[in-house]
């Protein structure tokens, strides 16, 4: 049994697969079985691929490539690419991205050292014009403190989470398939939920690029509902569980922050309302909200909708936008 099993989907990413690749088999740690899954790529991502492998050759016998023969979406290329792993640990990495050579060593090592379920490390988001620095939950606290905080921050990313592969097997975790947003949240707030142990590598090893293209930077009504299935579904999870009174409160946020966009349009009122209306109390503590929303959401809860019409109607005299 290999020690990690790292885990790619490759789609229509035939201009960074070999950088990926090439980061992947210039590991410092020896022990990686790599598990590509072909999601039916109409481009000649899989053939750079092959040609990448063929050049490392102390890899090539710990390559496996799993073929979709139609494209199922990025939930289910990562559940192929889990039904085959035979790693004792677990990680992800999409295909646009690269990660630093002593990641998997450093990682796996922190992990045998604290005995640990997950590690997770920080991330750079690579721009075209720039780099940031982002900086991941500290569990160094109270693990539900910590995953209160984990839930409620703004990226909270599958690729950065090294993962005893049988937290994913005794609990039958996997991606939820169908949904292009959000999937990284719901998995990864399971399985640290799961997790008996978890400890931070602070350190950014993953190189996140952000493409102005990607589903991130064009948010419509899909992946807005995407995005509400995805943090409902956690909070039925968490209910099956009996401790979603412990995550409500982010949980709630998470549920305003989702359904903004209907406060700011009288016809939509009613679906604001009926969404998880227990969200509502949380209204004035949530993070993601500025004042006007707040207002707005609260006067509409509170039948006090004129207020709400009211401001909608001094945005579209600002604006020129609908009400």
């Amino acid at each position: 049994m290999p020690k990690v099993s790292i885990i790619i989907p490759v789609y229509k990413t035939e201009a960074f697969i070999e950088k990926c690749a090439r980061s992947l088999f210039e590991q410092t740690f020896k022990d990686i079985e790599y598990i590509f899954v072909n999601d039916a790529t109409p481009d000649n991502s899989i053939d750079i691929l092959e040609k990448v492998i063929s050049e490392y050759p102390e890899r090539k016998n710990n390559c496996f490539v799993v073929n979709h023969a139609k494209n199922k979406g990025l939930a289910a290329a990562r559940n192929s690419g889990l039904a085959a792993a035979t790693g004792e640990y677990v990680i992800h990495c999409d295909s646009d991205d690269w990660i630093h050579p002593s990641m998997i060593a450093d990682m796996y090592h922190a992990a045998i050292e604290h005995q640990a379920d997950i590690v997770s490390c920080d991330f750079q988001m690579v721009y075209a014009d720039k780099t940031v620095y982002y900086q991941t939950t500290d569990w160094n606290e109270e693990k539900n403190l910590a995953l209160n905080k984990y839930i409620a921050s703004g990226w909270t990313v599958l690729v950065t989470l090294l993962v005893r592969r049988a937290i994913y097997v005794q609990n039958k975790l996997s991606s939820m398939e169908g949904y292009s947003y959000c999937e990284d949240f719901n998995l990864s707030v399971k399985l640290l939920y799961h997790a008996n142990k978890i400890v931070r590598v602070p350190h950014a090893y993953y190189y996140y690029w952000q493409n102005e293209k990607s589903i991130v930077h064009n948010m419509t009504e899909k992946t807005m509902h995407d995005e509400q299935i995805m943090y409902l579904d956690v909070i039925n999870y968490f209910k099956k569980n009996n401790v979603y009174e412990i995550f409500q409160e982010p949980l709630c946020w998470r549920i305003l922050k989702s359904k903004q966009e209907w406060i700011l349009n009288t016809q939509t009122y009613d679906k604001f309302l009926s969404l998880h209306p227990e969200s509502h109390q949380y209204i004035w503590s949530c993070p993601y909200l500025n004042f006007k929303l707040k207002l707005m959401m609260w006067g509409v809860t509170h039948h006090f909708s004129l207020l709400s019409r009211f401001m909608l109607l001094l945005r579209h005299l600002r604006h020129g936008k609908s009400i």
